[in-house]
Parts: C-alpha cells; sequence; structure tokens
C-alpha cells in the first residue's frame, strides 16, 4: 500500500465496548501509518483504557457537528464554519451539497452539507475504513453522489448487530449504497461472512480478519493468590444471548452435586441484572455468585488472574436469531491462561482449540458444561495444559500485530 494515510469512520468514541478499534487503529500508528479517526458521536466515559493514551487517540478525534433543529442556528453555524475554512474549502464539493435542484430538501435545510462536513476540506488519505454497516453505509451514500471521488476506496467492517439475522431481507435496501460503493468488508468468523453472502448482492470480495488483542498486556504475571476456591468467571453484556442465566444455573448444579468451593464471578451490566440477582437469591448461591457490573480492561485483567475457568454459554436469541459473532472476550481469557467453555453457537467455536484449549458444547446443555467444569476441577494438570495452549493458539491467532499485517494485506489487495 503506497499510501500510508487511512481514515477510521466511527459511530462512537471512546467507548469501553469497543476497544478492538483503537488497538487496530494503534496496530497501524505503530507500523507507521498515519490515521485520522472520525467519529459521529462523543461518548463521556469513565472507563478509559491504557490503549487509548498510548497515542493520544482522545486528543485527535474529529467529532462530527450534528445539525442543529433550529434552521435559523442551522445556517448560522454553517456561516461560522465558512469563515473558519474559507481558505480551505474545496468549494466544488461545498457547490455540490448546496445544489437545490439535484438534492431538493437535504440541499436547502443544509443536512447534505452537515453529513458531508469531513469531506469538504482538504485531506491526505485515500482509503476509508468504517466500522459497522450503518457508518460505512453513509460514507458509501456521500460517495454515490459524487461527494466523495471514486479513487477513494472504501472498506466496511460488520461486526455482527449491524447484521442480524432477523433483519437480512431488509439490508438489500437499507445497504444498497455500501454494497454498491464499498471495494471490500471484513467479517470476523466464518459464521458472520456466511451472513455477508446472503445480502452482499455485488459479490464484493469479503476477507476474515478477527478481532485482535495484545497478548504482551493480556498475559498472566502472577499465580493466583486464592486457592481455596474454584472460581468460575463470565465476561460481558448481560442479555440473553450471551447466556448469564445459564451460567449461574450451571454453578447451581455444581453447588447442588457437592462442589462447595465453586464461585462464578459475573462481570458486565445490562438489562437482565436485576432478574439474576434474583435468581441468585432464589437459588440460595450468595456465596457462590459475586457480581461485578461493568468493569475497565484493566480490572477484567486482574479478575481473570484470579480465576480458573472462563464460561461463555451462548445461546441464539429466541426473537432475532442473533449469537455472539466472535467473543473477544474469549481470546482475551485465553492470552491469560484461562481454560475456557464456551457453547456451539455463532462464530464463538473459531475462537477456541476444542479439547486442547478448551470445550464446545452444545447449546444450552447445561449438563455438558457442569461434565467440563468438573474435568477440569478433578484434574489441575489439564486445566494447566488448556491454559498453556489457549495462550500459544492466541498469540498465534489473534495478537495485535498479527492482524495488523493481515489487514495491511487486504488494503495492499484493494488499493
Amino acid at each position: 500500500m503506497s499510501n500510508k494515510h487511512i481514515a477510521f469512520i466511527v459511530k462512537y468514541f471512546p467507548t469501553v465496548s469497543e476497544t478492538f478499534i483503537v488497538n487496530q487503529i494503534n496496530g497501524l500508528l505503530d507500523a507507521g501509518y498515519t490515521v485520522q479517526l472520525y467519529a459521529y458521536v462523543q461518548l463521556e466515559n469513565t472507563l478509559i483504557h491504557d490503549s487509548l493514551k498510548k497515542h493520544h487517540l482522545l486528543e485527535n478525534v474529529n467529532y462530527f457537528i450534528k445539525p442543529p433543529a433550529s434552521k435559523v442556528h442551522r445556517f448560522v453555524l454553517f456561516i461560522k464554519w465558512l469563515f473558519k475554512h474559507f481558505y480551505s474549502i474545496k468549494w466544488p464539493v461545498l457547490f455540490k451539497t448546496l445544489n437545490c435542484f439535484k438534492y431538493g430538501k437535504k440541499a436547502y435545510t443544509l443536512s447534505l452539507f452537515f453529513e458531508a462536513q469531513w469531506f469538504l476540506v482538504p485531506y491526505k488519505w485515500e482509503l476509508i475504513h468504517a466500522h459497522f454497516g450503518m457508518n460505512g453505509n453513509r460514507v458509501a451514500q456521500l460517495k454515490a453522489i459524487g461527494v466523495l471521488p471514486k479513487s477513494v476506496k472504501l472498506i466496511n467492517t460488520f461486526h455482527g448487530y449491524d447484521l442480524s439475522p432477523d433483519m437480512l431481507p431488509l439490508y438489500a435496501e437499507q445497504y444498497s449504497d455500501l454494497f454498491r460503493e464499498a471495494d471490500a468488508f471484513t467479517v470476523n468468523t466464518p459464521y458472520l461472512e456466511q451472513l455477508l453472502k446472503q445480502v452482499n448482492a455485488h459479490n464484493k470480495p469479503s476477507y476474515i480478519l478477527p478481532v485482535g488483542l495484545d497478548t504482551s498486556y493480556f498475559k498472566k504475571e502472577q499465580e493466583k493468590v486464592n486457592t481455596a476456591y474454584f472460581d468460575v468467571v463470565f465476561c460481558g453484556r448481560l442479555i440473553p444471548f450471551k447466556g448469564p442465566d445459564l451460567a449461574i444455573k450451571i454453578i447451581k448444579q455444581l453447588v447442588e452435586s457437592g462442589c462447595n468451593t465453586v464461585r462464578l464471578h459475573l462481570i458486565g451490566a445490562g438489562p437482565m441484572n436485576e432478574q439474576l440477582h434474583k435468581d441468585v437469591l432464589s437459588y440460595k448461591l450468595e456465596a457462590h455468585v459475586l457480581f461485578y457490573g461493568k468493569l475497565s480492561q484493566e480490572a477484567i485483567k486482574l479478575r481473570f488472574q484470579e480465576s480458573d475457568v472462563f464460561i461463555l454459554p451462548g445461546r441464539y436469541d429466541l426473537q432475532t436469531g442473533r449469537a455472539e459473532t466472535q467473543g473477544l472476550v474469549v481470546q482475551e481469557a485465553q492470552a491469560m491462561s484461562l481454560p475456557v467453555i464456551v457453547s456451539d453457537v455463532g462464530g464463538i467455536k473459531y475462537g477456541v482449540v476444542p479439547n486442547k484449549s478448551g470445550f464446545v458444547i452444545a447449546e444450552n446443555d447445561i449438563d455438558g458444561f457442569v461434565s467440563a467444569l468438573v474435568q477440569l476441577i478433578l484434574n489441575p494438570n489439564k486445566k494447566a495444559e488448556f491454559g498453556e495452549n489457549g495462550r500459544n493458539f492466541v498469540v498465534k491467532n489473534y495478537d495485535n500485530k498479527v492482524l495488523t499485517d493481515a489487514l495491511l494485506s487486504i488494503y495492499n489487495t484493494i488499493t
């Protein structure tokens, strides 16, 4: 790739749940590329990961100026923008966004101007990498009308909720500009690639590129201190398809079978939180289930270091058909030398080496999860072996540096 300038387009920034984007940007910056970050919405976030500080990303974000509801305020803001950028404006492109004869209301209400604001001043990049389909489609719409020249390459990464199985019939229209104007797509697992193929009408190339992590950061630094308990950890948003309620039922069955020293550490927040607390009280598991809420990356790492096994008993959502598409936390746990036990749904299974770094169990099979846990409880050597295998697997296949090289290879293919 001759051009070393890349634009990244995201919806929210910064966000705790999307550290994979920061990791990807940091990897490109480390490789000598210049990355300009654009975000449609600025979030106030009290949990700031160390990865954000590495290249001072928070200080170098271009945030979208949302058009005011008032037409007067909108016009005033437009005039101020003109004066601020007067000598650097790409005037032919600006005039295109103001063409009332061609674009009607979008032009005379300045909606098209605000949508195109990032592309009306000079830029060096010739490749745009958008994350999530809805963001890539916004860029593709501007490319379709000529605000962005055809020479600017567009690659879009789908992550999962932007390709929900129940919405597939609607995506052909909803993402029509994206499927026509994008040069390539990336997805994190073969599972998500199969969903994309069902709607990618123009058959643009797609590449499997898992979400990565820094394995030098996610690394066990000391042995577990409290060995009086066998500690099982779940980490994820508390929603049905991630299965936190199943995790509690698995612990319930273990305790009822006589494993009184087992504990479940539930990390995460979400709409199931209240019900999960009620379940714990109902099952009389207060001494065996601990809730942590949402934690920073640093705190999650420490919790993993004090755990024995990671579980993710995900399932398919009954309403939408959604499932976990990759589950980066599964790789984070393995990088910390934790054996993992996951369900055979969606794309989770592609991030585990079955019977080598963990176990893959059938959906909703509580007995299967219990049996797998008992094997690791009774066989510390197997637990240690699985942990070592998982660490090696993730370093080889999911480290940020490995995946940065893979991403650059994709860039080189389309530019």
